[in-house]
């Protein structure tokens, strides 16, 4: 098992984490069935590992279950690196998952991916800081980009094309280990 762990120095919020070729564990609880699985899609694509719930009362118990099964695996990180939440849910809403879940864990990182930025905003001082938030509508690659923090993000797209285009020094890069032979 290899584990990496790349935090952004001012928040310590963990940015990604590489276990077992996964990276961030997210759980997101939006109740627009198509969203969610766009979001899952997008998400998936980029190797992160993550669970869809469709309502504040299915994310809570989705986080709890994931808690338990954790810990009974003796797992060092029992919870999910990042929990997605909109904000108006059936069931209970975005604000009171996010207190829930602060109650059992105050440093999640947590996510607000809502149409109603303005409500969330007035309503964050019922939370702890290490909470987010993006205003619907948005683009794909700004989800991510939120998600894995601007840094990975711009890392993972540059090891796309190549190390050596990378360094800007194309056909400079020296081989190294056994392959240098021949």
């Amino acid at each position: 098992m290899f584990a990496l762990n790349i935090q952004d120095s001012k928040s310590r919020i963990p940015l990604i984490r590489i276990m077992n070729n996964r990276y961030l564990r997210i759980l997101i609880a939006e109740d627009y069935k198509d969203l969610a699985e766009s979001y899952k899609i997008g998400l998936d694509a980029r190797g992160h590992e993550v669970t869809i719930t469709s309502d504040g009362i299915e994310c809570l118990q989705a986080y709890n279950d994931n808690l338990i099964q954790n810990l009974e695996r003796g797992e060092e990180r029992p919870h999910y690196d990042l929990v997605i939440l909109d904000q108006q849910m059936p069931g209970m809403d975005g604000i009171d998952v996010a207190k829930s879940i602060q109650k059992i864990n105050p440093k999640q990182r947590i996510m607000f991916i809502t149409g109603y930025a303005n409500e969330v905003i007035k309503k964050l001082k019922q939370v702890v800081e290490s909470v987010e938030i993006m205003n619907k509508p948005f683009t794909l690659k700004a989800l991510v980009t939120q998600v894995e923090g601007w840094p990975i993000y711009m890392w993972r797209e540059r090891v796309k094309i190549g190390f050596r285009e990378w360094d800007g020094f194309t056909g400079t890069s020296v081989p190294v280990g056994p392959s240098r032979t021949g």
